[in-house]
């Protein structure tokens, strides 16, 4: 396979598209910044849904959620803590292994533990896929001032994160060395909570004003005319009531941190792969699965909504013999893997490629979380955003006049054509995609159980310790 160049997907948990494409946003990121100089920038990239599992099973099968059957988190403490993408869903890792690449995969995989290995994928480092558990974490040291799971300073000791980009540039070597083309995927849980960071990289925001919230920050549930989907928390993380302005500041300086933190392990791999000889031979894209809400509309973490700040993500590709440019197409990340394949001279689905298709839309899903049942479906266009559920309101927000989408403008008389265009869109994209949602059934109250229980219990997740 001479003419195969290698893949390096280089892939963050949580990651919000304005740490890097906002001029106004604190984020210190100097080397990814670099990165952006020479790569293509794909301006409106969007993640397939906002929560883990179903984000990952979308990425690397290149199929929707009720396509693939992952819906919700699996793994770890969630209610699916032995769930795993169905064995009869290959990835395209599988399929790229079988085409003659060699692959390797260092880091989270959240689609079911030892997965990876199941699927024929051997050279697995530091990962649930492999025998390392999801919720796995580095020796370290914090300091006295701790808000868990919100954040925590780390005084000593290297995060795994840290330990899993050290073993990625270790595989270097003996990646470049091959007379196989490869695909390395270094997947970091950073900057997903809990925001554990090295002490000098939360002191890069020690600046950060003291009344700092987001500009769309409110007291959590004040926002009138909002789906039943965002009246509560249905995590025990999601209840935001007890932070304080100072736990607001203290959160976004712990995860501008731990961006910074993953700005140096991702400049330090960056050297790495030039010291290998491998930057005019190789497609390297950074992403991630989705946002942060990070006190967006007073939520922290995401939940079952489409709000630019858990769907909005950062896309930037950079192959060789591409220019830099700034691309304003609209991509999904479920279309992320054939276009790096294709980008690499193989054609798996060229169809799908970023550089091959003109999208003025993204289409969004939302199904579960933690067993709970959440039907949301959503389309965005460059102006107008609209989502739909068969048994919640619906929404609609003029992203040109309300950026912060505050203003719930469905039902609103002036927007009755807007609003109706969008729903036939979305309608008419279900139906491709064959959504079972697109057609009658019956559908259980927003926030249910699957195993039948009602909206009002809530799923106890002793994992995650006390808040302060």
């Amino acid at each position: 396979m001479p003419n195969k160049n290698n893949i390096i997907l280089f892939i963050t948990d949580q990651w919000r598209w304005d740490t890097l494409n906002d001029p106004s946003n604190p984020a210190r990121l100097p080397n990814l910044q670099n990165f952006r100089d020479e790569a293509v920038k794909f301006d409106n990239a969007f993640t397939t849904v906002p929560l883990c599992t179903p984000a990952r099973g979308s990425l690397f099968t290149g199929r929707l959620p009720h396509q693939n059957g992952t819906m919700d988190n699996v793994q770890g403490k969630a209610f699916y803590p032995h769930g795993k993408l169905h064995p009869d869903q290959k990835t395209y890792l599988e399929r790229l292994r079988e085409s003659g690449y060699h692959v390797a995969f260092v880091g989270k995989w959240h689609l079911g533990d030892g997965t990876l290995q199941d699927r024929g994928i051997d050279d697995v480092v530091l990962s649930d896929g492999g025998d390392v558990p999801l919720t796995a974490t580095g020796d370290v040291t914090f300091s006295e001032t701790r808000k868990s799971p919100y954040y925590g300073t780390i005084t000593d000791g290297e995060p795994l994160d840290g330990i899993r980009v050290d073993n990625a540039i270790d595989l270097l070597p003996r990646l470049a060395s091959s007379d196989k083309p490869f695909c390395l995927v270094v997947s970091l849980h950073a900057p997903h909570f809990p925001h554990h960071v090295p002490e000098r990289y939360v002191a890069l925001y020690d600046d950060l004003p003291k009344d700092y919230v987001p500009e769309n920050w409110c007291k959590q549930f004040s926002e009138p005319n909002k789906p039943v989907a965002q009246s509560r928390p249905w995590h025990e993380v999601h209840d935001t009531s007890h932070m304080s302005a100072n736990d607001w500041r203290r959160t976004a300086q712990h995860y501008w941190g731990f961006c910074s933190y993953t700005d140096a392990l991702f400049g330090r791999f960056r050297t790495a792969v030039s010291q290998a000889g491998l930057t005019e031979n190789t497609v390297l894209a950074f992403t991630s699965d989705h946002g942060e809400m990070l006190g967006a509309h007073g939520w922290f973490d995401k939940g079952p909504f489409f709000y630019e700040e858990v769907m909005r993500i950062p896309m930037l590709i950079r192959a060789p013999g591409q220019i830099n440019e700034t691309r304003q197409n609209f991509v999904s990340l479920h279309d992320l893997l054939p276009t790096l394949i294709n980008c690499a001279g193989g054609d798996i689905e060229p169809d799908r490629s970023y550089f091959n298709t003109q999208s003025d839309a993204a289409f969004f899903v939302y199904d579960a979380y933690q067993g709970r049942q959440f039907r949301f479906r959503g389309i965005r266009e460059k102006r107008f955003k609209y989502a739909w559920s068969p048994h919640d309101l619906e929404e609609l927000y003029d992203l040109e006049n309300d950026p912060a989408e505050r203003i719930n403008l469905a039902g609103d008389p002036i927007h009755t054509n807007t609003q109706a265009r969008l729903k036939n869109r979305l309608f008419d994209w279900m139906g491709k995609e064959g959504d079972w949602l697109s057609g009658p059934a019956h559908h259980p109250p927003v926030g249910s159980y699957i195993d039948g229980r009602g909206s009002e219990e809530q799923h106890v997740h002793p994992a995650l310790g006390p808040r302060s």
